[in-house]
């Protein structure tokens, strides 16, 4: 990470707590393309009994934990405590934080021909598809 790239935190909400490979898939072929590095994942869950538990990268899954690396405490305790509350029993949280590798090397090109970044926001699909009348 090297802060010239914008980084996202996504959140997705699984009920049953239901989890199958797809998304690492995905996850792993954007990484080996260069597009996003994956900075730091964490996993919140309540169970049926409305205990919580989270657990970072690393004891989630051997193949995000590859993604990963070195854990880089970005996501932890706080972040946990952040959503928990939002958790309906038998429901699990995934927090993934990655940064947009492509974005990088397209902000170091616009530096390298004297340009500067002036702003940079990110405009909701929903919006997008209003806009253009695809909104289903």
């Amino acid at each position: 990470m090297d802060g010239k790239a914008p980084v996202d935190l996504v959140l997705v909400e699984f009920s049953g707590n239901r989890f199958d490979g797809r998304i690492l898939t995905e996850l792993e072929r954007l990484a080996a393309d260069g597009t996003i590095t994956v900075l730091d994942a964490l996993l919140v869950s309540r169970g049926a009994d409305g205990s919580i538990a989270w657990l970072e990268a690393s004891g989630v899954d051997k193949r995000l934990a590859a993604l990963v690396g070195e854990p880089a405490d970005l996501l932890g305790a706080e972040d946990a405590e952040a959503v928990a509350d939002e958790l309906q029993p038998d429901t699990a949280i995934g927090m993934l934080l990655f940064e947009h590798s492509w974005a990088g090397t397209l902000a170091q090109s616009v530096r390298d021909a004297g340009g500067h970044l002036l702003d940079w926001e990110r405009v909701p699909a929903a919006a997008i598809d209003e806009l253009t009348g695809t909104a289903g």
